[in-house]
């Protein structure tokens, strides 16, 4: 997978492989990904945001190697940015530390003599490698093990180990107004020992505190030090846990919360970690799965409030992003609607919606040409229902039709796959539904909209398809409107509930309401909304801002809007479209065909447009909100995606907390 951006790595990689739920810590992460792929290293690296934008730091692998710089681009770039450098041809033994200090951004290492080297940014994306420049010490001593850093009321606070067995040391220092370091005095740190270089974070404008190993035990504790007073307190132990190398400490999601994380002991190469506030000792640690391996000390970089980027150097000296937010995908709606919003209605808020739902997986083919059917020109989601509700996903588009006696879902060129030229069965309906009502059983404040179309009376009728969820769900997980419309229906109504609407379609119970999708309609939901048909990204960006333009004053009482973002396969891709699609009944000639078309053309699957696309969605709308093409009156509903994943998540969760949406 291409590099784009540090966060679009992140959403990429949320696509694919969804979030995981931690425990009793509250806190959910992504599995890692690989970036940077030319690059090793055999100590930690270090990333930091810097104006919006995210650098990296690194030495090369080996006794001694080069010191480099990465720039990786901004939250929601859309293209690729990859601006590295090399520290001239300086060396290291240890690992570099990136670090801002008023409005500057340094990087800064132990040098192959042991004193402390640094460079400074020229730019908001390009360090100055050509000066190199040497912090004094007035008491100077050789520096070994590592480097951290912090920030304390506007000046810049080292931590590092001296060129002895077992004693740490601190400075601080000033600036002067060009960006160089002044002179300043390292201090020992007293009556604590370690092999290791210690991690230093700010607690207040007077207080800082490190995290180190201690050198008998092997033990995790911190202390603390009151630069006014110089005093530091007696060393406390971390969750009682043991490790080999330099225990990280942060702040994470820029509060008073502290983030402890490290390696296992000896062999023992798991990330644990522990968190609580400032004031209290964190007692309970745990681990993280497998999959989180490393030799060396970790890094972390906020993002904002809600989420924070782990990096670090996997057992094969490669460099791995995880993704890590301080809520649980599976609960958002609980988390963040209630009971702030709760008398807010679906009108008022943004959700995430899957398009074809329920096609994660290829169960059948069918249609006049369905030998020609695949997973590449048939699929579109990575994850089955039951992951995309864990993963925060709450509208869900299904088609369904009856496969070897039973209902699956179906995505097919008409609705009846008879009549079809091509077309696959997707997930088993009762396994969607069982997926539904467990998930409702165990998260009483979400709710969810299921919304079916596309129906083939011959296959799977309405009144066939609403028997079957009525009896499965049963009555008490549907919501009943009652004859209400959209705008009078209270979140906390909806809570652990699941509307339920077909295309054209109403029970006279109203168990099932009607929804269509039209400039106007009376239907108990109208879904407004613009499809651009298209498999580049430009028409569809136009496409959709015209949409909006032309809702600039408002909208109708039952309509919810929802933007559709989908990159759609052009006749040529959704024909020869996998490179190792083979069918014993198609001949070689025309397989090969395929596979050159694919190589000429650069033909993509719906899953891979998806991803390629969805990277633009969060840009986009920020900017048309920025510049008014989005307004209170016009604001989207539901974010409707292919490839759908966590990430869709947490951006509706950001846009919920904009005035937009308040």
């Amino acid at each position: 997978m291409k590099f784009f951006t540090a966060i679009t790595i992140i959403i990429c990689l949320l696509l694919i492989s969804g979030i995981n739920r931690l425990g009793a810590q509250s806190l959910s992460f992504s599995q890692p990904l690989n970036f940077l792929p030319a690059a090793h290293t055999d100590k930690a690296i270090d990333i930091t945001n810097f104006k919006g934008g995210y650098f990296v730091t690194w030495k090369d692998a080996g006794v001694t190697g080069g010191i480099n710089v990465c720039y990786l681009g901004k939250q929601y770039d859309t293209r690729f940015s990859q601006n590295e450098a090399t520290a001239g041809t300086e060396k290291s033994a240890f690992a570099p530390v990136l670090r801002v200090i008023n409005n500057r951004i340094y990087a800064l290492w132990i040098g192959i003599d042991g004193t402390l080297k640094y460079i400074v940014n020229n730019s908001d994306t390009t360090f100055n490698t050509q000066n190199i420049n040497t912090a004094a010490f007035k008491n100077p001593q050789r520096l070994r093990s590592g480097i951290t850093a912090t920030t304390i009321h506007g000046r810049l606070m080292i931590a590092s180990h001296a060129d002895n067995k077992n004693e740490m040391v601190v400075a601080l220092i000033d600036a002067d107004d060009n960006g160089m370091l002044k002179p300043s005095v390292l201090q020992i740190v007293p009556d604590k020992k370690s092999d290791e270089y210690p991690f230093i974070v700010t607690l207040n404008n007077n207080m800082v505190r490190i995290c180190y190993k201690d050198y008998s035990d092997q033990g995790i504790y911190f202390a603390d030090l009151n630069i006014d007073t110089g005093v530091w307190t007696n060393q406390a132990p971390v969750s009682g846990s043991k490790t080999k190398v330099s225990p990280a400490v942060y702040h994470a999601f820029n509060t008073t919360r502290l983030f402890y994380i490290w390696k296992g002991n000896k062999k023992d190469n798991r990330i644990y970690y522990a968190t609580d506030n400032e004031q209290n000792k964190p007692v309970n640690d745990s681990a993280l799965p497998d999959y989180f391996k490393t030799a060396v000390p970790v890094s972390i970089c906020n993002v904002d409030a809600k989420k924070f980027i782990m990096a670090f150097i996997g057992e094969d000296q490669k460099f791995y992003l995880s993704y890590f937010t301080n809520y649980n995908p599976a609960n958002w709606m609980e988390d963040t609607l209630f009971p702030a919003k709760g008398n807010f209605t679906l009108k008022d808020i943004v959700i995430p919606g899957s398009h074809d739902a329920g096609m994660s997986a290829l169960n059948g083919t069918g249609g006049t040409q369905g030998s020609s059917i695949n997973p590449c020109n048939t699929l579109t989601q990575t994850q089955n229902i039951g992951k995309q509700l864990n993963a925060g996903i709450r509208m869900f588009d299904l088609r369904v039709g009856l496969f070897h006696n039973a209902i699956y879902t179906k995505h097919s060129s008409s609705d009846c796959m008879a009549d079809a030229v091509g077309g696959g069965y997707g997930e088993r309906f009762k396994d969607i539904l069982d997926s539904v009502k467990t998930f409702l059983d165990r998260h009483k404040k979400e709710f969810i909209i299921l919304t079916f179309s596309h129906f083939c009376p011959t296959e799977a009728s309405a009144g066939h398809v609403a028997d079957t969820i009525i009896r499965v769900l049963g009555k008490e997980h549907i919501y009943n409107n009652q004859s209400k419309s959209i705008d009078q229906i209270k979140l906390n109504d909806l809570a652990g509930k699941v509307i339920v609407t077909f295309e054209q379609y109403a029970r006279a119970d109203k168990l099932i309401d009607s929804n269509t999708i039209a400039d106007k309609a009376k239907t108990f939901l109208n879904f407004r909304r613009a499809y651009a048909a298209t498999n580049l990204i430009n028409k569809l960006l136009a496409r959709e801002e015209l949409f909006f333009k032309s809702m600039k004053n408002g909208v109708n009482n039952n309509d919810l809007v929802r933007l559709d973002w989908q990159l759609t396969q052009s006749g040529d891709e959704a024909a020869l479209i996998c490179n190792d699609f083979q069918n014993e009944k198609v001949s070689p000639v025309i397989n090969g065909m395929m596979l050159l078309t694919n190589v000429i053309k650069k033909n993509q699957s719906i899953t891979d447009l998806a991803i390629s696309g969805n990277k633009y969605l969060p840009a986009k709308v920020n900017e048309w909100i920025s510049n008014g093409t989005i307004n209170k009156a016009n604001k989207p509903n539901i974010l409707y995606i292919d490839a759908a994943g966590a990430w869709i998540t947490d951006y509706c969760i950001e846009l919920n907390g904009t005035p937009v949406y308040n």
